[in-house]
């Protein structure tokens, strides 16, 4: 019956009775599901997902509320709009609030770190709010973990201007770059950085630099962009006058892009006589032509494991003695890089 309710299309929300009798479990399983899904046998749980889905299940959290006194509300606060949003982290973290059945309102922090540490303290002490993910620095002035207040977790690591710190600014990523150019037969480079005063930026240039004088090759020019295509075809413009330059080890993707069109508007190819490699895996990074060869951060995953610590902690867990950490990077290997020309 509930399937043929399926098939017509029913006019009402879909109850957790519904997903239980399409699934073929209890009610009391789908109620577990939605509290703490790796309570369940792998075979139940594929049976509940696949029902949830059929049905497009979207769980009463008011209802709930009023049931259980459990909130059921969390809080994104991210930076003010700027190019440095960390939305990849936000999808991960939505992704896996929204799987646990938690309701995310996004706020955006602004003004001055004082302005922030109030606008913090409000949303830590209402009564509405299960728990805080925070993609901004916790202002000194803003405190946790006083009765009644929403539990807080600190995702990822910023400084106040939204320059990565910690395992998100890892730079030696970059000696694998530099060698597997090698390889390739690469010995002249060029390094386009970050900004100064970023400390990935730093470590990539610092750890570029240290892998090209130890492996006995050329840096031909260092030039510093602002993580924009514009400011990577300004430096493109740099290594298009280098006649020797054969490798161009680019901190960003955007950056990258720009270099490739300033090679290509002075008729060089790539990477038939210029590799470039870039950083950050993009969305757009493989679809551009030729598609560009550049590092995987899995910022999503960073993302969803800073709001499961979130879920824990409103659950009564323990908190985590470390920050959390990014995965491991990962070289991809695309179009934009192959052997030295000949």
């Amino acid at each position: 019956m509930v399937q043929e309710a399926v098939e017509r299309g029913r006019p009402k929300a879909a109850t957790i009775y519904d997903v239980a009798a399409l699934a073929g479990v209890s009610h009391q399983t789908v109620s577990r599901y939605l509290k703490d899904k790796s309570a369940l046998k792998p075979s139940t749980l594929e049976r509940v997902e696949k029902a949830l889905l059929a049905l497009n299940y979207s769980p009463n959290l008011a209802a709930r509320s009023l049931r259980s006194r459990e909130l059921y509300r969390v809080v994104v606060v991210v930076p003010e709009a700027s190019l440095y949003f960390p939305a990849r982290m936000l999808n991960g973290a939505a992704a896996a609030a929204h799987a646990a059945g938690y309701r995310v309102d996004v706020v955006a922090m602004e003004g001055t770190a004082d302005a922030r540490g109030q606008q913090l303290n409000t949303l830590l002490a209402a009564e509405d709010i299960a728990g805080i993910l925070s993609f901004v620095p916790q202002p000194g002035s803003a405190t946790a973990g006083q009765s009644g207040t929403a539990a807080l977790v600190v995702a990822g690591e910023y400084d106040n201007q939204m320059r990565a710190l910690g395992s998100i600014a890892d730079g030696s990523p970059a000696a694998s770059i530099v060698q597997h150019l090698a390889s390739l037969g690469h010995r002249n480079f060029f390094h386009v950085a970050g900004p100064p005063g970023w400390p990935s930026a730093h470590n990539r240039r610092k750890v570029y630099e240290d892998t090209v004088t130890a492996l006995g090759l050329n840096s031909l020019g260092i030039r510093a962009g602002d993580w924009s295509a514009s400011s990577g075809y300004e430096a493109g413009l740099e290594v298009a006058a280098a006649k020797d330059v054969t490798a161009v080890v680019v901190a960003n993707d955007q950056m990258a892009i720009g270099v490739i069109r300033a090679l290509h508007d002075h008729g060089i190819s790539v990477p038939g006589q210029v590799s470039v490699f870039g950083w950050d895996d993009t969305p757009e990074s493989k679809f551009h032509i030729p598609s560009l060869s550049t590092v995987h951060m899995d910022l999503e995953a960073l993302g969803a494991r800073s709001m499961a610590e979130l879920i824990a902690r409103m659950r009564g867990g323990e908190s985590r003695a470390k920050p959390l950490a990014l995965p491991p990077m990962e070289l991809l290997y695309r179009e934009s890089t192959g052997p030295v020309r000949s």
